[in-house]
């Protein structure tokens, strides 16, 4: 059977607008015969049981994130299809410290550039997002999306190149300032200077953060051609998946960029060059959606497979998903895309996965129930509306007086 990759959409001319998404399409290109399988641009959790993309199938066996999809490809293939396996004891090390420390430095990184940043959000991400998502999707995810991307990078200590926080910061020194004469204030900020005063105070920061996360790959890469010796390895496609977005986007802060290109020239051009070898031309979005009709030649270069339409009924059930996630308090309970921390060791793959899996039938649980709850009511309505179910009213009682018998009755008594 085909194996089928399932990820999140194409944008900036790359094949995916997810990281993990983009390593796991550059590993499946570079370990597996071209007719051996397919991709697809599902962009929707919902199509794997496992709730996360990229999700691989295989024979109704889905493996959810790029290192589990690392280690399943080896299990199925012997050995045959696993891009580490010629690495001595020392690369094996290097390879799993390296893709600890890209994930844990390069995603916040990029969830400053694409989504804290107001900026890039507002013009270029929040469209990319929108180009490639079903509706109602396209109205709440992005938001989502944002949201967990600020949670993530926090702990940097940049959330000021959020415009949100830098009005709020204006507000707080406004009610500070209200006795000075209006002569001798400062005038009022506009979204643009508030952007652009934001990034040169935290100029600085961003240099030490893109620093922390540059300056050891391009150490790493000196002058080899993959990271790890002479041969691609998964670690070259992670790296492929995170600096290719944080490179490629046209955006108005493009401070990650520059900083490839001008600091870490070395780091800039090996992405640049891979990207181009690996993940291929421009991917035209509206051709790998199905939008519109694909000449013989134009899917040539990665195996692309429009997503399957969705129905009336998934899309009902895509609107419910909402509707409960903006629930309070059963919305938190009802949301899993936050994995919590599991203990590192044996069993901690399966762990994690019996852990979405647990979570998805609880989502469709309370979808279910939503869903039959909303049905039921509608056809109610309808009834009642048609005339065809008549409550039935309740009719007060006429109070009843005393009895008093014949007696009663002969001197008018009731």
């Amino acid at each position: 059977m085909v194996l089928e990759l399932h990820v999140w959409g194409p944008a900036f001319g790359l094949p995916s607008i997810d990281p993990q998404c983009a390593a796991a399409i550059s590993y499946c290109r570079q370990s597996l015969p071209r007719d051996g399988w397919t991709l697809i641009p599902s962009n929707d959790t919902h199509v794997s049981p496992l709730v996360q993309l990229p999700a691989l199938c295989h024979d109704q066996t889905w493996v959810a994130g790029f290192s589990n999809i690392v280690a399943y490809l080896d299990e199925i293939s012997s050995g045959e299809w696993n891009l580490d396996r010629n690495l001595n004891d020392l690369q094996r090390a290097d390879l799993v410290a390296y893709s600890s420390f890209i994930e844990s430095r390069a995603q916040p990184l990029l969830d400053l550039s694409l989504y804290v940043s107001s900026d890039n959000y507002l013009t270029v991400t929040r469209q990319a997002l929108g180009d490639i998502l079903a509706w109602p999707d396209n109205w709440t995810l992005p938001h989502q999306l944002r949201d967990q991307a600020k949670k993530r990078s926090e702990h940097l200590g940049l959330s000021s190149l959020d415009v949100d926080t830098a009005q709020d910061d204006q507000t707080r020194d406004s009610g500070l300032t209200a006795h000075i004469p209006k002569s001798l204030r400062k005038p009022n900020q506009t979204v643009s200077s508030l952007l652009g005063r934001n990034v040169q105070k935290t100029k600085f920061r961003l240099d030490a953060v893109t620093a922390d996360l540059f300056e050891p790959l391009a150490d790493l890469l000196d002058q080899k051609k993959w990271l790890l010796g002479d041969s691609i390895s998964s670690l070259d496609c992670l790296a492929i998946g995170y600096l290719s977005l944080l490179q490629q986007p046209q955006l108005p802060q493009g401070w990650a960029r520059n900083a490839l290109m001008t600091r870490y020239t070395n780091l800039g051009q090996w992405t640049q060059l891979q990207c181009s070898q690996i993940l291929g031309p421009a991917v035209d979005i509206a051709l790998v959606l199905g939008q519109k009709d694909d000449p013989s030649s134009a899917k040539s270069w990665l195996p692309w497979e429009p997503p399957r339409q969705r129905t009336v009924q998934q899309t009902l059930h895509a609107v419910a998903d909402q509707c409960i996630s903006a629930i309070p308090g059963l919305g938190t309970r009802y949301r899993i895309s936050e994995i919590p921390h599991l203990q590192n060791g044996q069993g901690y793959i399966r762990e994690k996965q019996v852990y979405l899996a647990k979570g998805q039938q609880h989502r469709e649980l309370y979808i279910n129930v939503l869903s039959s709850s909303i049905a039921t009511a509608s056809v109610l309505g309808w009834l009642l509306w048609k005339g065809l179910l008549i409550i039935p009213r309740h009719m007060p009682r006429q109070p009843r007086g005393p009895k008093f018998g014949e007696a009663g009755s002969i001197l008018g008594l009731g």
